[in-house]
């Protein structure tokens, strides 16, 4: 008689294990694809910034090498709003890219800003760097593996002490992140 009883027993015991771990497993993969989901999409938006900023960036560098190289001068209002468009993409960028290749954006931004509005011709090599260190901080937020391809020229003596504008490497140093927060929360 107590095996009547037991054996039931066991046998339910046995089935709701069963069922609670095949009820886990399922919840743990459907966890798992939902997170791959969110994380191609994640990767689909800053790659779609990213390739928003350079489109931009290349139609301010074809009026740049329009003027400097052809001896086309550009339209004053075409090339502002060139540059409101790059610096528009760049805010984008930021909304969506970590700090990194924003800051690199932030750079490359400013030195094609300085050198379509200021005439500096002797701005190529901080192009050609800033262009360098952007494109090489896009490959690593989109997970492209392996060794540079861009390499990072040096900078003539007289370039290399200009600030690029980048954004500061301390969280709270720069304008956009606002002021510090007057509540104490270290207690």
């Amino acid at each position: 008689m107590l095996s009547a009883v037991i054996l039931p027993l066991v046998g339910v015991v046995l089935g709701t294990a069963g069922t609670l771990t095949g009820q886990y497993l399922a919840t743990r993969n459907e966890r798992r694809r939902h997170d791959a989901q969110l994380a191609a999409a994640a990767r689909a938006e800053r790659k779609q910034a990213i390739t928003e900023f350079l489109s931009a960036a290349q139609r301010v560098e074809l009026q740049i090498d329009n003027a400097h190289h052809r001896g086309i001068a550009a339209d004053p209002h075409a090339l502002d709003q060139l540059l409101h468009e790059l610096w528009l993409s760049k805010k984008l960028l930021e909304l969506v890219c970590g700090r990194p290749t924003a800051s690199a954006a932030h750079a490359f931004t400013t030195t094609l800003e300085n050198m379509s509005r200021g005439g500096r011709t002797d701005l190529g090599p901080r192009q050609r760097s800033t262009r360098a260190v952007f494109m090489e901080s896009a490959r690593a937020e989109l997970g492209a593996a392996g060794p540079p391809l861009y390499p990072i020229p040096a900078l003539p003596d007289k370039l290399a002490d200009e600030p690029t504008d980048a954004l500061p490497d301390e969280p709270g140093t720069h304008p956009l992140d606002g002021p510090p927060s007057a509540v104490d929360r270290s207690a």
